[in-house]
């Protein structure tokens, strides 16, 4: 299997994000008085690192995580140290359950964080043998709609599923007003695409003129270009990664289809679509279950901004804040003296609320938010930067 890693994030995300590496990501506990804890606690961050793509778009979530165990220790001290350790599924259901295998056997691990893109399929082979295993688990990806009904005791979702966020798209789809007729829906062949592609089909939308699968490159999204602009879409649906779903938009844009919105799940919305798409990919809408705090005037969100730019040199991104509230579900059992996977459990599953930066959590018992509490927001790229939208979205780019 894949070895764990315990660093915040890998060179190449250093590379790419320009963050500061810290080593090892561990949370000391440190006391007032300097005296670090004897008990040490692991808890795991299930991510797929099998692409450079798929490795910094866990990131922020990563990065939240261990800015919220960091901050714990160093503000208040916590009982117990506390060390966040990512886990590499591989994109892969066997590596998956292979590690939470190893996971499990190790009684240092009381609690699981797993990544926004872990698919259905990784989070299943795994969440076998963690709940099997009695190991708390909050997950953050919308992927594996049907996961609730495994009956599962040890798992909740802390983000609105994918069928929720496919109704969100569909929704946008039937508000553009366009002379053209009907929706492209395109994707990238992955397991993401696929599903959240199938959950905009399972909503009323308009219809369905073309259907296609696309690669990362320039010639592949030629292709589609052409496809689209001859059958005269209204809109696109995206639902794929943001680079090829940038070189889609770009190819767009240059075969005169400036005109056509373009909208995309949560897997677009980061810095690497506003920055390969440019100006072609201004007007596009991203579709996600993750906040945005940028614009929040409390003081908590503000210093969780702050404290993360400093951290780690650029601004939270996508899920990043929701991961922060799931590492801190787990600060509350630690701070209570739970120091084992049981004790830990129950703390966490006491309560059904959780009041965190990106939402007030309320769980079902099936482990999904409850219906007011999952929700989905819609962004545009104005200028460069993903706004969250408060009201209708115009679809159209300007100028």
């Amino acid at each position: 299997m894949r070895p764990f890693r315990s660093v915040a994030v890998s060179a190449f995300l250093c590379a790419m994000l320009a963050a500061a590496c810290t080593g090892a990501a561990s949370t000391s506990g440190l006391s007032a008085t300097g005296a670090r804890p004897a008990v040490q606690l692991k808890v795991a961050f299930l991510e797929d690192l099998s692409s450079g793509e798929a490795a910094v778009r866990s990131a922020p979530a990563f990065q939240g995580a261990k800015l919220a165990f960091d901050t714990a220790a160093l503000g208040h001290g916590l009982p117990v140290s506390v060390e966040l350790i990512g886990v590499d599924t591989g994109g892969d259901a066997a590596t998956a359950a292979a590690a939470a295998r190893e996971i499990v056997s190790d009684p240092a691990f009381v609690g699981a964080i797993a990544a926004p893109s872990l698919t259905g399929r990784e989070q299943s082979a795994a969440g076998n043998l963690l709940d099997r295993g009695g190991l708390p688990t909050l997950t953050l990806s919308p992927l594996g709609p049907n996961l609730s009904n495994r009956g599962w005791t040890a798992w909740r979702r802390t983000v609105a599923d994918v069928t929720m966020e496919g109704r969100a798209i569909a929704a946008f789809v039937n508000s553009v007003p366009s002379p053209r007729r009907g929706a492209c829906v395109l994707g990238d062949g992955s397991s993401g695409s696929k599903s959240l592609l199938g959950a905009v089909a399972a909503s009323p939308t308009s219809d369905v003129v073309l259907r296609w699968h696309t690669d990362a490159t320039e010639t592949g999204s030629l292709r589609v270009a052409r496809a689209v602009s001859r059958i005269r879409c209204g809109v696109v649906v995206w639902g794929g990664s943001s680079t090829a779903g940038a070189l889609v938009r770009r190819a767009l844009h240059e075969a005169g289809g400036r005109k056509i919105a373009f909208v995309g799940g949560d897997a677009m919305k980061d810095a690497t679509f506003l920055t390969v798409s440019g100006r072609a990919g201004l007007g596009s809408v991203a579709a996600c279950p993750c906040a945005d705090l940028s614009t929040a005037t409390d003081l908590a969100s503000q210093r969780f901004i702050q404290d993360y730019q400093a951290d780690f040199g650029v601004p939270p991104g996508a899920f990043a804040a929701e991961a922060w509230d799931a590492a801190g579900m787990f600060v509350g059992a630690f701070r209570t003296g739970t120091s084992s996977r049981s004790e830990v459990l129950a703390s966490l599953w006491g309560t059904d609320r959780f009041r965190g930066l990106a939402n007030t959590y309320v769980f079902e018992p099936t482990g999904e938010l409850a219906p007011g509490a999952a929700r989905v927001h819609l962004y545009r790229d104005r200028a460069g930067r993903w706004i969250p939208s408060r009201k209708p979205v115009d679809p159209f780019p300007e100028g």
